[in-house]
């Protein structure tokens, strides 16, 4: 059941007309965001809107699409239909901010900056906050990398463990941050071939940070990632060849 629809007229009495598409935009974000709509509450209909804002109903439906694109708003057909408030989960906030390292690539060196802090402090709040369910899929990621035979099959099985333990911190912003850079991250890696060192001291290092969290250790969880990162900065052997 959700929560009764506020009127047009009293949701946006303090704004002002407009004939912007990006205007609306901004102001029905606004109004999601700062909870005047809350999560689940139906929008006024495209008519009380568009005679709010002084548009068109076409330029209302546009508004809508954009706010449904980017995950504000999920729009249901039918006679109970409409456009409901959704506020933004980790999912939408790391979509957006992998589609901006896509369109603005940023360096390799930036992103092992970033993450040589950021993934030591996703292990240590995993160690402290992990859950029963994340334990277990971790203990299945811990053995699935103690058991790869492949390069590519053990390096994806790394990027899960990076992906939980962002979850298992307990921080949607981690979360969200995590799936973001995730596509930036792999493809560096996909334009890279092991060297002879690569895939054992990476099974070593899985094995390390995820026992560390398993074992719920905070200081050995950041300690073992923070080597882990380390390795892949600092020692050459370990770091994959860039292929031509």
């Amino acid at each position: 059941m959700t929560t009764p629809r506020t009127p047009a007229r009293e949701l946006f009495k303090e704004l002002a007309r407009t004939r912007s598409v990006d205007d609306i935009v901004g102001q029905l974000r606004h109004a999601v965001l700062t909870g005047r709509v809350t999560d689940g509450e139906r929008l006024p209909s495209e008519r009380e809107l568009a005679e709010v804002f002084g548009v068109s109903r076409a330029t209302v439906r546009e508004a809508v699409r954009v706010l449904e694109a980017s995950g504000m708003v999920r729009v249901r057909l039918g006679a109970h239909g409409g456009a409901f408030a959704s506020k933004p989960g980790p999912d939408v906030m790391g979509l957006a901010l992998s589609s901006l390292l896509t369109l603005r690539p940023t360096t390799e060196g930036d992103l092992a900056e970033f993450r040589f802090t950021f993934e030591q402090e996703n292990a240590e709040l995993a160690a402290r906050n992990i859950t029963v369910d994340q334990r277990e899929q971790l203990a299945v990621l811990l053995a699935a990398a103690r058991t790869a035979k492949r390069w590519r099959e053990l390096e994806r099985t790394d990027f899960a463990v990076h992906e939980l333990l962002a979850v298992a911190s307990g921080n949607t912003v981690r979360v969200a941050i995590s799936q973001g850079i995730h596509d930036a991250v792999l493809r560096v890696f996909e334009r890279t071939e092991p060297q002879p060192l690569t895939a054992s001291l990476l099974r070593e290092d899985t094995v390390a940070v995820a026992g560390a969290v398993l074992d719920r250790d905070p200081i050995a969880a950041r300690r073992a990632m923070r080597d882990h990162m380390s390795r892949w900065v600092e020692d050459p052997s370990a770091l994959p060849r860039r292929t031509p």
